[in-house]
């Protein structure tokens, strides 16, 4: 069995997408994995202990959201350190994965994201097996119980199925695995839509729906 490291990489304390598709990973791995949050480690001043544990793990595993094409902010921090602290180790290095999902509906959007994150194991001379991008986010976290072998979010459990296997096998380099939402998009949108108002509502801003700032009069 093998030592496996995760990092949750969304910048939410809880309730986060990233947490509930650690969990359904977690789920599929015979050895329970260490699980840190980037935007913790950051904010502390002494993580030695966590950053050598990261290193010297045999697979490393990260999962966070999808912000504007990139990485969230606290990740894009935490990997420079671990960057850092690998100039200080020697040895095998952890083969790394990521899932990385949005709020778009095609999940293509998360390719620039998980090339990052292989050209930063590359750049560490770190071995890297695939990445998962899931698109329609939101949908998939209201789902979150509902992922399973059957229903509207098969897709999904059968991807995290497949890592977690790949996670604990051979570790063969693959292509990346894009899934979108089973659903039409024209449902997706008008469901995403449907939210704006309920919050807009909710929050007494129903009026500035329509407003137009940037059409001003000169």
């Amino acid at each position: 069995m093998y030592n496996t490291v995760i990092i949750n990489g969304s910048p939410k304390a809880r309730d986060s997408g990233s947490r509930m598709l650690i969990e359904k990973v977690e789920g599929f791995l015979e050895r329970k994995p260490t699980i840190y949050h980037a935007a913790r480690l950051t904010r502390r001043e002494n993580n030695f202990t966590e950053l050598s544990n990261i290193l010297k793990a045999d697979v490393l595993l990260f999962v966070f959201p999808l912000y504007i094409d990139s990485l969230p902010a606290p990740l894009i921090k935490f990997l420079t350190m671990i960057e850092n602290e690998a100039m200080n180790v020697n040895g095998k290095c952890p083969i790394v994965y990521a899932i990385c999902n949005c709020g778009f509906f095609e999940a293509e959007h998360n390719r620039i994201a998980l090339d990052t994150v292989k050209n930063f194991s590359a750049h560490l001379g770190m071995s890297w097996g695939y990445g998962i991008g899931i698109g329609g986010g939101t949908v998939i976290v209201s789902q979150s119980k509902n992922i399973s072998p059957k229903g509207s979010a098969a897709n999904v459990y059968t991807a995290l199925y497949e890592l977690g296997k790949d996670m604990g096998g051979d570790h063969r380099e693959k292509s990346n695995v894009f899934i979108d939402p089973t659903m039409p998009r024209f449902l997706y949108k008008l469901g995403g839509n449907l939210g704006w108002y309920q919050m807009a509502i909710k929050y007494g801003s129903i009026r500035s729906l329509k407003a137009k700032p940037h059409n001003s009069k000169r």
